[in-house]
């Protein structure tokens, strides 16, 4: 932990002021995300209900991922993220704010595209404001702190329904409480846009090219069709772990408010995944470069599949705890890894179409799964759900693993750059 916070203190101003900025805006995000289901649910709708709103919510966060790359490249990363705030800010405060189911899903969409302009530029920046031997070390720490943050979101979120039933008259279990709640989430995330205002205007300005150093001692692929084959892979994957993510996470916090949890106990479930992974987090360098960064990732990220094969024989919330604390673990782990490892090989331009595109395959097949999921659950349970998960996490990793280590023994088009750095490459 030493060596992290001296790493924090050599990092520059602006890589501080982006960290500051995810540990503030993830609070908000993560009230957000732990409440909006549940206080649909205060509404009267049900998992159906729902999973219609994540869907349409999704559907349109695709769309505006797959224009993302373009965005990026032509306005900058920070001008984009600034954009994105406003425009999850305002939008989310109206989907609190109303109550119609049709209108309600009008404002699922408008807060999707404000969520896509939020987390498709988190990668792009992160490359963009570090150095090659710096970056997976900024990566994992950034993922960690979104998920402290996201923490003491959830824990926020959980008690504050109950805590306003006590200092006013609105009961814990009504939909003023939720909404006020949401609506403290929302603020404090609003104070994220301090720290992006306070970066130097050079950042400001920047606009990704194919200048920029790749990871020491890497490959930088140069021939074009190798490009669209690695691009296309790295979304295909994306998109296959999103059915399956789609198909259970919307309705995950419903699931165990059903096994008997509490807002408040939800919260504390939420908030001790979120610590867990924020600090095993950390360890995904050292994973990377123990295992290297293909096995890491698959290893990882089926982690939690036995405790949801589990889960489908013995519904019990313990169970239930710990599929969520690995998954949510699973996240904060692989994330960097593979993130890392497709920016080192890819050029600053395709990286950023490349998280772009994979967005907005993610989104497509979380609405479409979600979509679906919702009504499966209500007709048949939620093991039809666990059981989607399983499978196309499966097969995900099956291709990643497959495709990239036949690709990496392969000989490349490539221009070797020999990078300056003093820190070894994860290799």
């Amino acid at each position: 932990m030493s060596a992290y916070i001296r790493g924090i203190k050599a990092h520059s101003r602006d890589i501080k002021l982006f960290l500051l900025y995810s540990l503030i805006s993830n609070v908000g995000i993560g009230v957000f995300t732990l409440i909006f289901n549940l206080y649909l649910i205060q509404l009267g709708h049900e998992e159906d209900f729902i999973g219609r709103w994540n869907s349409v919510n999704t559907l349109v966060m695709a769309f505006v991922a797959l224009a993302m790359g373009m965005l990026i490249n032509r306005l900058g990363v920070w001008r984009t993220v600034s954009f994105g705030l406003v425009i999850f800010l305002v939008t989310s405060v109206f989907a609190c704010l109303i109550t119609d189911p049709t209108l309600l899903l009008v404002f699922a969409g408008l807060s999707g595209a404000g969520t896509a302009f939020l987390f498709v530029p988190t990668m792009p920046f992160i490359v963009e404001l570090t150095r090659s031997h710096e970056r997976h070390h900024v990566a994992a720490l950034a993922f960690s702190l979104n998920s402290l943050s996201m923490t003491f979101g959830s824990l926020l979120g959980g008690w504050m329904p109950r805590s306003l039933s006590l200092f006013s008259s609105i009961p814990a279990q009504s939909p003023e409480a939720y909404r006020y709640t949401l609506l403290v989430g929302l603020a404090f995330a609003g104070l994220a846009i301090i720290p992006l205002l306070m970066m130097s205007a050079e950042r400001k300005r920047a606009i990704p090219n194919d200048d920029e150093e790749a990871g020491h001692g890497s490959q930088v692929i140069t021939d074009q069709r190798i490009i669209r084959r690695h691009m296309m892979v790295f979304i295909a994957v994306g998109g296959l772990m999103s059915l399956g993510a789609g198909a259970l996470f919307p309705f995950y916090n419903v699931f165990l408010e059903r096994q008997g949890a509490s807002a408040g106990q939800i919260g504390l479930i939420f908030s001790a995944a979120g610590l867990m992974a924020a600090f095993v987090g950390l360890m995904s360098p050292m994973v990377a470069q123990r295992l290297g960064p293909l096995r890491a990732v698959v290893i990882v990220r089926l982690a939690p599949v036995p405790f949801y094969m589990l889960l489908m024989l013995t519904p019990a919330l313990p169970v239930a705890i710990v599929a969520h604390m690995l998954r949510t673990t699973s996240i904060n782990m692989a994330w960097p890894i593979d993130s890392t490892y497709i920016s080192d090989i890819l050029p600053a331009r395709a990286r950023a179409s490349v998280f772009s595109l994979r967005s907005g395959a993610w989104s497509l097949g979380w609405s479409l799964s979600s979509f679906i999921a919702g009504g499966l659950i209500v007709s048949r349970g939620y093991n039809v759900v666990f059981g989607a998960y399983i499978v196309f996490m499966s097969l995900a990793m099956v291709l990643f693993y497959a495709y990239f280590v036949r690709a990496a023994s392969r000989p490349a088009t490539a221009t070797v750059v020999e990078s300056p750095d003093i820190v070894p490459a994860i290799d």
